[in-house]
């Protein structure tokens, strides 16, 4: 019976692990996501119940010939009152024609069923972050209840080439640094939030296209993290934050090339570390099978190496899931603080009202696992998408992710910096794909589009 039990729980904790987004960033990874989708249609329907056309996020369940259930998505409904025709050109701002879902082979048109009931909602997010929820659910939750021997892999991936062993040749620096603050980073008292400076097709955004992203955002969060040095993200996201006042978690993507990424941050900052809150090693590499856990480490004592000698005195950390972590707790006791990506959505027995719920009870497994229990943690992504497929209780939607959100802030009330929002805006240069519920693009807060992506 013990063996069964055990035999339950990993499969428990694989399932959660295989959920976890393989979110993609970086130049070569990035690359090879730049089909461009277009933003879903929306569907119109007659209801006497609305006095003029009015526009809804609902979810959709599509039936068969015989009215069976096939599937749900959570779709933009217009509503127009009965016996209107559907108007040439809508009415509502910005709407485009009205125009049906692509029909179904054998299939009946699509059912439009009410969202399921959640408790009392803020608005939708839009410019604004949700607001703290005044209360929370605390359901019980179906977690791992042990954790496995070593990561579990989603699939086997050619290990990275071995570091080069020969020292780098540092460019001419320097001989002192600006000093570097010892006060509190300015947003401390904010939440972060994950931008990658992508366009929908893949290039990459200009400066300019990034100030303006920067201005639509910026006042909200505290800390920005970026996820690689391509794209000269280093400099133009630098020059955003220091006008808007933000501070940056810089990201080493490749850990082939730590050398090569420190020196492209310390020559895109002119060595000016002072808005640099930390820097990243690797993100979810150990959880997705790209590194083990002794090359995490290995790639993390030396950037922190380099880091020290090109004048950046912060903390350096590994990112990786929270079930990564978990079965590897030296991932954290190894960085300057723990950095984890937590996300309640791949656990299909959480809803939107317990993800801060969730998220709170995988810190305090990983503390429990810690040499260190009083190790600092900060959750370096989550959040909800705002369309998708549904995956069990976790339902994606408008109203859903800001329920979600407020339900995250709520757990992070006393500690806001711990915890990064994913992301600032939908991510059209990523692929839909099954396996993350076709979610990928759509993690936006607000289900927000960059003005480079409109």
């Amino acid at each position: 019976m013990r063996l069964f039990a055990i035999f339950i729980a990993l499969l428990s904790l694989l399932h959660l692990s295989l959920g976890q987004p393989a979110h993609r960033h970086g130049g070569y990874r990035h690359r090879a996501n730049r089909a461009f989708v277009q933003k879903r249609d929306r569907i119109t329907m007659s209801d006497a119940a609305f006095p003029k056309g009015t526009e809804l996020p609902e979810v959709v369940i599509y039936v068969d010939q015989y009215g069976n259930p096939i599937r749900t998505a959570t779709e933009t409904v217009v509503y127009m009152p009965m016996g209107t025709p559907a108007p040439k050109t809508s009415s509502l701002t910005n709407l485009p024609p009205p125009s049906s879902v692509p029909p179904q082979p054998d299939t009946a048109p699509p059912v439009v069923a009410p969202a399921p009931v959640l408790p009392p909602s803020p608005s939708p997010l839009s410019a604004e972050p949700a607001p703290e929820p005044s209360s929370k659910q605390q359901p019980g939750l179906a977690t791992p209840a042990v954790t496995p021997a070593s990561s579990p892999l989603s699939e086997s991936v050619p290990q990275p080439d071995p570091y080069p062993t020969q020292p780098y040749t540092y460019p001419t620096q320097p001989d002192t640094y600006p000093t570097q603050p010892d006060t509190p980073l300015s947003g401390s008292g904010l939440h972060g939030v994950t931008y990658s400076p992508y366009k929908g097709d893949g290039n990459c955004k200009t400066e300019a296209e990034v100030d303006r992203d920067f201005s639509l955002f910026s006042k909200d969060y505290g800390v920005v993290r970026l996820y690689g040095v391509d794209c000269d993200q280093v400099s133009t996201v630098s020059k955003a934050a220091k006008k808007y006042g933000n501070k940056l978690l810089l990201g080493i993507f490749d850990i082939n090339n730590v050398d090569s990424a420190v020196d492209t941050m310390a020559t895109s900052l002119n060595y000016d570390w002072s808005m640099v809150d930390t820097v990243s090693v690797g993100n979810e590499l150990v959880n997705n099978g790209a590194a083990t856990t002794e090359q995490s480490l290995t790639a993390l004592a030396t950037a922190r190496t380099c880091l020290r000698a090109r004048g950046f005195q912060g903390p350096v950390v590994v990112v990786d899931t929270f079930v990564a972590v978990l079965a590897h707790p030296e991932l954290c006791d190894q960085s300057d603080y723990c950095a984890v990506n937590v996300h309640p959505f791949f656990d299909p027995n959480t809803g939107a009202p317990d993800a801060g719920t969730f998220v709170n009870s995988m810190i305090q497994k990983i503390r429990g696992k810690l040499s260190d229990p009083s190790k600092r943690i900060v959750v370096t992504e989550t959040g909800w998408p705002w369309q998708g497929e549904p995956n069990g209780a976790a339902i994606p939607g408008l109203d859903h992710q800001s329920v979600a959100i407020s339900s995250i802030k709520g757990a992070f009330s006393s500690n806001a910096a711990d915890v990064f929002l994913f992301t600032a805006f939908n991510d059209l240069w990523k692929k839909p794909e099954a396996s993350t519920f076709m979610a990928e693009q759509f993690w936006g807060m607000g289900g927000r589009y960059s003005p480079s992506d409109e």
